[in-house]
């Protein structure tokens, strides 16, 4: 889809649940490609037909310039790059994720192993979810990096130029880009009509990070663009609306915690059983990071204790 002159966005498969993933591709030279798309077949034969319909060939791509490191948004990276010898820039904080995929992959799927058992849930469940994590490790590939990309620099995508705004939660280096026209690139920062999960993208790298990417919305709405590309979904025109509705969101969900707590001590995994249901097993880690990022803020805040108990959390109100 043509967005304006010298700019594209491709609505790209990956067969994941969050359905398909927005590449945006700058037409001018240096060629920038916006986020890729996960390494499967499909996906790299909706890129090259849609790069066709531009006149142009994944060849011709002379800078790839990524939003995150999750693999739904570099997969593809490394097999452009070979095709087309462009140079690629990734957020400082999630290099590794890029460059050491598969070793650092291998070392977030055993935390997160461990951060759903310590949070209650059952060995068989974590079992199941880790098997979805063998099948999405698939979907990406190491990718040499040229260089790393801070908040403030600025990067020329075809005949536009991109200011980077460090914007961490979803992941530890989620980064937005802003043009002087008023163009927000937001990767999954902003995702219309959704929240977007913080999956310990906090800037230490090891918290949850709801709190980082609740200051990251501040941050967002602040530099008020004009209009907001995600990373899925349509373009959102109204970020004062969208930041009111997350933060309204994350309001009812921790009273809503709170009040289930009233009930006395439980398990995280506990609380998410009582949120949320049933989930399907590709949505069980996302239910717990949820959990486990509103109890960080609530017991910053005082308002619950977290303990260990045979190795597993239990959530008491203070």
């Amino acid at each position: 889809m043509r967005l304006r002159e010298g700019l594209c966005r491709f609505d790209l498969p990956t067969r994941l649940p969050i359905g398909t993933v927005n590449v945006y591709v700058f037409t001018d030279g240096p060629v920038t490609v916006l986020d890729t798309g996960p390494n499967c077949p499909e996906c790299y034969d909706a890129f090259r037909a849609q790069m066709k319909e531009t006149g142009l060939a994944p060849a011709d791509v002379e800078r790839i310039l990524l939003t995150h490191g999750h693999v739904d948004h570099h997969g593809l990276a490394e097999t452009i790059r070979k095709e087309s010898g462009a140079e690629l820039l990734v957020p400082e904080a999630d290099r590794e994720m890029v460059e050491d995929y598969k070793d650092e992959f291998a070392a977030r799927r055993r935390m997160y192993a461990a951060e759903a058992l310590k949070a209650g849930a059952p060995p068989a469940t974590v079992d199941l979810v880790m098997g979805f994590f063998e099948y999405l490790v698939t979907m990406g590939e190491p990718a040499k990096v040229t260089r790393t990309v801070r908040g403030g620099d600025e990067i020329p995508a075809g005949n536009t130029v991109l200011k980077a705004h460090h914007t961490p939660g979803h992941s530890s280096g989620s980064t937005c880009y802003l043009s002087a026209e008023g163009e927000l690139f937001a990767g999954d920062t902003l995702l219309k009509d959704m929240t977007p999960n913080a999956a310990f993208g906090g800037v230490d790298r090891s918290s949850v990070g709801l709190a980082d990417y609740v200051a990251s919305l501040h941050r967002v709405r602040a530099l008020k663009p004009k209009v907001v590309h995600p990373g899925h979904r349509a373009a959102l025109d109204d970020v004062g609306a969208y930041v009111r509705f997350s933060l309204d969101q994350y309001r009812i969900r921790q009273e809503t915690i709170l009040r289930l707590l009233q009930g006395g001590p439980t398990t995280p995994f506990e609380l998410v059983d009582r949120l949320f249901g049933t989930l399907p097993i590709e949505e069980v880690l996302l239910g717990v990071t949820e959990v486990l990022g509103h109890l960080e803020i609530l017991a910053r805040e005082g308002a619950v204790v977290l303990n260990a108990e045979k190795d597993v959390t239990v959530v008491r109100l203070r």
